[in-house]
């Protein structure tokens, strides 16, 4: 897996360095490791990372700048934000970034955080095949923003576009073939959310963010609490 750290502090870039060959050498997980002290050095380089961490603020270039590049690069990088305050967290929240990390970064948060990135990152390679009638799709899990009912049938609402494909099968289906994600949820009984594109809720509603677009969808009072639950097991907290 290919790692880009960017960060004008040298001893975060270097804490972070030993955070991910500690891990490397109690698993079997592999990591490129490519180090950058600015994001001007990055900009007119076609870089494609997996995995990339990356200082909001910074001289001549800040990260959100940077990290809108990564994304244009590789839709499915996996973006950690580094920073010291939440000023810019909703800018960043635009870029779908996975996790922000506050300094000084806390060593427990950094490795359930980045466990859950790697799994998310191994499923984003998971491909279900959808069959309506005589139809047939295959969908990667990671695009699925969020099921829900139509005419007593399951509707895959996807990240390209938001295109809706219709299944033969009920949402409990859908239910029980995602349960192993952790990254889905049922915040209603008419729907199971992807909780990568969840960018705020409440106790009667959650909003849905993808590019840039904002969609709002119901949480039931029964279904609260256990949603509430798997959103903060899903962002590390």
């Amino acid at each position: 897996m290919n790692v880009l750290i960017c960060d004008d502090d040298l001893k975060i870039v270097q804490q972070i360095k030993n955070f991910l060959l500690k891990l490397s050498k109690q698993s079997t997980y592999n990591f490129d490791i490519t180090c950058f002290s600015n994001g001007d050095s990055i900009l007119d380089k076609q870089i494609k990372t997996d995995f990339a961490f990356i200082d909001i603020e910074m001289p001549l270039v800040n990260g959100l700048t940077l990290s809108a590049q990564l994304k244009r690069v590789n839709s499915n990088i996996i973006i950690f934000i580094i920073t010291s305050h939440d000023t810019y967290l909703d800018d960043a929240m635009d870029l779908d970034v996975f996790r922000y990390l506050s300094k000084p970064i806390d060593n427990n948060r950094f490795f359930r955080a980045l466990n859950t990135a790697i799994n998310y990152y191994h499923s984003n390679t998971q491909i279900i095949t959808l069959e309506y009638y005589d139809e047939y799709y295959s969908v990667f899990t990671s695009d699925i923003v969020y099921i829900t009912i139509e005419e007593r049938k399951a509707v895959i609402i996807t990240r390209t576009r938001q295109k809706k494909y219709y299944t033969n099968k009920k949402l409990s289906y859908w239910k029980e073939k995602l349960k192993d994600y952790d990254y889905f949820a049922q915040p209603h009984y008419s729907y199971l959310v992807n909780l990568r594109y969840v960018s705020d809720f409440n106790k009667t509603q959650l909003n849905i963010k993808v590019d840039l677009k904002t969609e709002t969808l119901p949480i039931s009072q029964r279904n609260y609490s256990n949603f509430k639950k798997a959103y903060f097991a899903y962002i590390g907290v």
